[in-house]
């Protein structure tokens, strides 16, 4: 049994012990995956499946992959997981690269294969909250709302995320109170509204990593490219997601792949035409290599609606 950091009293409803078919990188595949916490060497994935909450712990040790999970959605979580860790990411063997720079940054993962959760609302949702804000605030507003409208009854280091149902029975007023005002409030109760949906379509493969997610959620009110790309490389596991809009990526990509310090969207897209298909995967090796130009921006402008 995983020792506990903290874990549910009880025993773990299920277990399973996996050995991925690949090499595994758990830190570039798991990036940016809000629902997963790492705690002193443990993997904690909370999520809301279609059979009810699910928490799993899971640890890497040598080709192994230990977990075990509690609550009522834990068979369908710990089916899910080898999909979490990348086994589904067929694309990855495809990367090959004649640019010497990125090839160098590659050979510094384990792995670059890109995990999905197939937990399409709770991504949607957990991005809309990151528009806008520093990542920081983000964070934080999305741990106290999962906190405060969440459910805590499984008690480990990430309550679940709200349902769809939770979600919209949450006022203005309490958004507020977790740092989040009216106008990211409108597009988390859309995706509220369109989580069945969105989970159905979400099922077919076709879907998820065909484009037609990226263009159905552009569809929805308050959700841009940047919101739509980070949707579909966390519950999808796209490797070609783009995050057109951010405000540190397209500079940071451009630098490392052109050398320009003031790259903007257009010059970040240009540059990784050559990775077509791999782009997200491309992007996390810069962004995890923490290559870029001098930041010479000033901070964001920060505010606190809290006691609103």
């Amino acid at each position: 049994m995983i020792p506990p950091h903290p874990a549910p009293a009880a025993p773990p409803v299920g277990s399973l012990t996996y050995s991925p078919p690949h090499a595994l990188d758990l830190r570039f595949t798991l990036m940016g995956t809000k629902s997963v916490v790492s705690r002193a060497g443990v993997y904690w994935w909370s999520t809301a499946t279609p059979e009810g909450t699910a928490l799993v712990a899971f640890t890497h040790r040598r080709a192994d992959i230990r977990a075990d999970a509690w609550g009522p959605g834990t068979d369908w979580a710990l089916s899910q997981l080898p999909a979490l860790l990348g086994t589904g990411d067929d694309t990855a063997t495809d990367f090959h690269t004649d640019d010497p720079f990125v090839q160098a940054l590659s050979e510094r993962f384990g792995s670059l294969r890109l995990g999905a959760t197939n937990r399409w609302y709770e991504a949607l949702a957990m991005g809309a909250i990151g528009q806008r804000v520093v990542t920081t605030d983000a964070k934080a507003s999305r741990r106290a709302l999962a906190a405060r409208f969440g459910d805590r009854s499984l008690a480990g280091p990430l309550a679940a995320f709200p349902t769809p149902d939770q979600l919209l029975r949450i006022t203005d007023h309490d958004f507020h109170g977790v740092g989040i005002e009216r106008s990211r409030a409108r597009v988390l109760r859309v995706a509220a509204k369109h989580a069945d949906r969105l989970e159905r379509l979400g099922s077919a493969e076709s879907f998820a990593r065909g484009g037609d997610a990226n263009e159905w959620l552009q569809r929805l009110p308050g959700v841009g490219p940047w919101t739509a790309a980070l949707t579909t490389s966390i519950a999808g596991g796209d490797a070609d997601a783009v995050p057109v809009g951010d405000l540190h990526i397209p500079r940071m990509v451009t630098y490392a792949l052109t050398g320009l310090e003031n790259g903007d969207d257009a010059t970040m897209v240009e540059a990784l035409k050559p990775f077509a298909g791999h782009r997200q995967r491309v992007v996390r090796m810069i962004k995890m290599s923490d290559v870029g130009p001098a930041n010479h921006r000033p901070a964001p402008f920060r505010y606190d609606i809290t006691a609103l």
